[in-house]
């Protein structure tokens, strides 16, 4: 049975309770969770879970064939009961923060350059996105200019939208979903969109908050060259 993902429809849910599908020593699949599992970039979620009074700190959260697999500390001591999930929020805040971010920036060099992003990552106290150019445009984009134009882009506020599509309407799209599409695994039948307004729309799995406003401020940190077409760009959030 599939673990329900309620993260994925609504980021904003803090706890809940679940009830105990399977248990392998530490390792531990809930009927439903508000933990993200990681991928896309974006690391898992952390937080506890509480069972009576008994506290146990999750470690890792993976998704392994549907099932969505939380490593506690030790071993739960009661497999009936049900256990009740509370989520570190100001991590997975940060990491929607971050995420949109993320979404905002490689949409803009889409509808500007034509550029495709083609890998990111976040770590605790930055996030890097690597992006893909045509060399013929590589020397004509004003990279000193990026943090400015990013924040006049971010200046209004703008809704994000998720919802999920089946395969075949997805690969209707034009633009960058159509490219990611091809790339994702054939059995994957539903697809989740994540739609920033007019800035940008991708297919992702991760958490984001429900406006740009929410974006806190943040710098570019540097911007490197990988290779003859490809840029990384490594940002910060900003107190």
């Amino acid at each position: 049975m599939a673990t329900i993902e309620l993260y994925s429809e609504n980021s904003y849910l803090k706890e809940c309770s679940a009830n105990i599908v399977s248990i392998q020593d530490r390792f531990v699949v809930f009927d439903q969770t508000i933990f993200y599992p990681g991928g896309g970039g974006q690391p898992c979620d952390r937080g506890i879970i509480k069972q009576g009074n008994q506290t146990y700190n999750i470690l890792t959260v993976k998704k392994v064939d549907g099932e969505i697999i939380h490593e506690l500390e030790r071993p739960l001591q009661d497999i009936d009961q049900t256990a009740d999930m509370q989520i570190d929020w100001t991590w997975r805040y940060q990491n929607m923060q971050y995420h949109t971010l993320l979404h905002v920036i490689s949409g803009y060099f889409y509808q500007h350059y034509n550029a495709l992003a083609t890998s990111s990552q976040i770590e605790k106290e930055h996030a890097r996105l690597e992006l893909s150019f045509s060399p013929e445009i590589m020397e004509q984009i004003p990279f000193d200019q990026l943090e400015q134009s990013i924040k006049k882009v971010l200046a209004q506020p703008h809704n994000v939208h998720t919802q999920t599509i089946g395969r075949a309407e997805a690969e209707q799209k034009e633009g960058v979903i159509k490219t990611v599409i091809n790339l994702l695994p054939a059995s994957l039948n539903e697809i989740r969109i994540v739609q920033i307004n007019d800035i940008d729309e991708q297919a992702c799995g991760g958490t984001h908050v429900n406006n740009t406003n929410e974006i806190k401020d943040f710098s570019i940190m540097k911007i490197q060259q990988k290779g003859p077409t490809k840029k990384r760009i490594k940002i910060q959030l900003l107190d």
